[in-house]
């Protein structure tokens, strides 16, 4: 899943000549947390909200957000972490993750072309597994093998019932393998599973 996909395109973007009440307002119509800052259509900074509340209290102005007449360009964060629309969204995570970040710009070159926010990324979670549609999770322990995958997949194809999705996650030395099914008895399907010799996870078993 690349981030261009992912994306949002209609970027508000501030300038460093921008006042900050400037930028606070334009997080505020918006219901944004960041601007990224533009010059000459090259990316040269991001601003935050926190940033923008950081500097009014260093140097507080009554009734005003813009700590003493402060541009853009003062305050904003000069380093930017950026990602490119060909990038993964996975990879975009991890950064997300390990930066402590609410969003990354998506950059062409220097040109801004679109924003990844955590939003975006869970949008994207919730269609790659199809959290809006009907079915049931059912968590299966497997061995690192592709091959009994493949079986499980076949024992439940053989009930006729749908895979809607299917994870599989490393857990110590094997697999679990997350399902969603559209079926509505899931007490059956895990007893055929059961049957098949699967061993079904269920909440005691994280807890060994």
């Amino acid at each position: 899943m690349f981030v261009g996909k992912r994306m949002t395109e209609k970027v508000i973007t501030a300038s460093p000549e921008d006042t900050l009440k400037r930028a606070a307002d334009l997080l505020a119509e918006n219901r944004i947390h960041r601007l990224p800052v533009v010059r000459d259509g090259k990316l040269v900074g991001i601003l935050s909200d926190s940033d923008i509340r950081n500097a009014a209290v260093r140097n507080p102005v009554p009734g005003s957000p813009d700590a003493g007449g402060k541009t853009v360009g003062e305050v904003m964060t000069r380093e930017v972490i950026t990602v490119t629309p060909w990038d993964t969204v996975e990879d975009a995570v991890l950064i997300l993750q390990k930066k402590r970040l609410g969003a990354l710009p998506v950059v062409e070159g220097h040109r801004v072309v679109g924003i990844l926010t955590k939003a975006d990324v869970l949008a994207a979670l919730i269609e790659t597994l199809d959290l809006e549609g009907i079915g049931v999770r059912i968590e299966v322990f497997l061995p690192r093998d592709f091959a009994a995958a493949r079986r499980l997949v076949a024992v439940i194809g053989e009930k006729g019932i749908d895979v809607r999705s299917l994870v599989l996650a490393p857990h110590r030395d094997r697999y679990i393998a997350f399902l969603r099914l559209v079926t509505i008895d899931v007490q059956a399907v895990k007893a055929t599973l059961r049957d098949a010799g699967f061993q079904v996870a269920e909440l005691e078993d994280y807890l060994e």
